[in-house]
């Protein structure tokens, strides 16, 4: 089965136009879902274009989209946080629901991933959710910050390289990240969860699959991935993860 996209877009949680793209199959698509992107990253990184790219083929249509402030999405993104992009997932879900069809699941990379299970909790109709290379805590992607870090506590603004790329921060993102408590919120979580584990991501610790599938209330699955990278750069992995999440949801 082919797919085609479809160039769109939303108001986000912050009221800010995000930039979108709708992957859909060709003919009638089983489900919709929401696919959401790392840190700094964009709804064209390799990791969510080519999964959505693969499910779309399989059936299931994916919107994925740029976090506020982020890609060809509105707004500054050093008012942004956890909590905003949380907000940005909820008005997919919503513009999903009012213009096509309510999605049934959420898939994040990395920190995205952290964020659909919060979304995941306050998004009736969302069936399960699907974690890839992701962090428990949202506070992990702090130990990337380095001196900026103690900038930061001290209420000064400051700015952090990814990817050769500046992005400046502000203090109330840190506060933001720390006020959530994944092992308590994710008691309430009852849904089905896919955890994609990377044995050797250099910046998620694949120790936190476990965590997640420990901490989350209803049924887990852990698919180890023992040669990927953290962004799937191989397409044969890209092409395994998307098999996997297209099987398993299928069979839920």
């Amino acid at each position: 089965m082919k797919s085609h996209t479809i160039k769109t877009g939303f108001t986000g949680g912050s009221g800010y136009f995000l930039d979108a793209r709708l992957e859909l199959p060709i003919g009638t698509a089983k489900a919709y879902a929401v696919a959401s992107h790392c840190f700094t990253c964009t709804k064209d990184t390799i990791t969510v274009f080519r999964i959505s790219r693969l499910l779309a083929e399989s059936g299931i249509a994916v919107l994925r989209f740029d976090f506020t402030g982020l890609g060809n999405s509105e707004g500054d993104f050093a008012q942004s946080n956890f909590t905003t992009d949380v907000a940005d997932i909820y008005a997919a879900a919503e513009f999903l629901r009012d213009n096509y069809y309510a999605p049934s699941l959420l898939i994040g990379h990395s920190l995205g991933g952290t964020a659909m299970l919060e979304a995941a909790m306050q998004i009736e109709r969302v069936k399960a959710v699907v974690t890839i290379a992701s962090p428990i805590q949202p506070d992990h992607v702090l130990h990337h910050f380095g001196h900026t870090l103690t900038m930061l506590e001290q209420g000064i603004a400051s700015s952090i390289e990814v990817a050769g790329k500046h992005y400046d921060i502000e203090p109330q993102f840190i506060e933001d990240l720390r006020q959530y408590d994944m092992q308590q919120r994710l008691t309430m979580l009852e849904k089905p969860v896919l955890i994609f584990k990377v044995l050797n991501d250099a910046l998620v610790d694949s120790e936190n699959a476990d965590e997640i599938s420990a901490w989350t209330a209803g049924p887990s699955r852990i698919v180890t991935l023992d040669k990927a990278d953290h962004l799937l750069s191989n397409k044969d992995d890209a092409a395994f993860v998307a098999d996997e999440i297209a099987t398993w949801f299928e069979n839920l």
